[in-house]
């Protein structure tokens, strides 16, 4: 049976780290197997180009000490997720990931709605130091937690296999502690909870990718760094056993043709753009959200307690 391919969805501010992201989780688990440094699972470029484009994100670093800059253009990174085990080397799936510029971010963006609908999973990033202590930035993520939950409805609604890896960036800029991490999840809740209310398939993970300099070489210090990815896999690998083409946009056509929860004639205008063409799909996302039909009164849901380490 030929491997499957995932679409992963990445969302966040320009600047949150999503490229650092990327580079620190190829990284950590990049190389091929040998005897004397085998390793369990590793992420394989799929062609030249990609290998290129995340090495000179890794000689950027190495050069200049520095991060690189931020991504200007919606980049495409194909790989391969190898796995080693008892009976040699296995492709357990292959995935898409999508850098997007945190400008184009947006729901309203048709890129970018192009990319949600054709998404089977999503990373969604966050900036702790500017969750904790920037006002303004604080302010912005309503948007990208509405954008979050306009997507966690359809996969409510439809009832698919659609996962959310919610990741804390930069917190090696933050102490360390308890009264931290409690901070965090407190100024998280206006997110878990609507994710809660929604039976949304999420996890939180702490980033930490620090640059360190050894003998006068700068690297990233990437431990834990691919914990997201390989999360957001298996779950993909679980559930999409015998429909891995069950993405988004399927989920939304069958939404405008049977939910009953629209006024008729809006039912019947989204009904006919799905009929018409699957990619036009994305207007109709844009419209939904827009007057507020995806906005979900958040129940009281409790909310589950994670052993992490900041």
């Amino acid at each position: 049976m030929a491997a499957k391919t995932f679409n992963l969805l990445s969302i966040g501010e320009r600047g949150v780290g999503k490229t650092v992201f990327l580079a620190g989780s190829y990284t950590e688990l990049q190389g091929e197997y040998s005897a004397e440094h085998p390793k369990a699972s590793w992420f394989d470029c799929q062609d030249q180009e990609v290998r290129s484009n995340i090495e000179k994100i890794l000689q950027h670093i190495q050069n200049t000490g520095l991060y690189p800059p931020a991504t200007i253009k919606i980049t495409n990174f194909n790989f391969d997720l190898k796995h080693q085990g008892w009976r040699g080397i296995k492709t357990r799936c292959k995935f898409r990931w999508w850098d997007i510029p945190g400008e184009a971010c947006h729901i309203r963006n048709p890129d970018f709605q192009e990319l949600v609908l054709k998404s089977h999973s999503c990373c969604v990033f966050i900036s702790a130091p500017g969750l904790l202590h920037d006002r303004e930035y604080a302010q912005t993520l309503t948007d990208l937690f509405d954008q979050v939950v306009a997507i966690a409805s359809l996969v409510n609604q439809q009832r698919l296999n659609y996962s959310f890896a919610i990741v804390l960036t930069k917190c090696d800029l933050l102490e360390s502690g308890t009264v931290t991490q409690l901070q965090i999840e407190q100024n998280l809740q206006p997110l878990i909870t609507r994710l809660d209310a929604l039976k949304a398939n999420y996890q939180r993970f702490y980033s930490a990718i620090p640059i360190v300099s050894m003998q006068g070489t700068a690297s990233l210090n990437a431990r834990g760094a691919a914990d997201p990815l390989l999360w957001l896999l298996a779950q993909l690998n679980k559930h999409h056993h015998f429909q891995p083409n069950y993405n988004l946009a399927t989920g939304l056509a069958q939404t405008a043709l049977t939910q009953q929860m629209f006024p008729s004639n809006l039912r019947k205008s989204v009904a006919l753009l799905a009929i018409a063409s699957i990619s036009l799909l994305g207007i109709a996302i844009a419209l939904l959200f827009t007057l507020g039909l995806f906005t979900i009164a958040p129940d009281q849901a409790p909310i589950t307690e994670q052993k992490v380490h900041l």
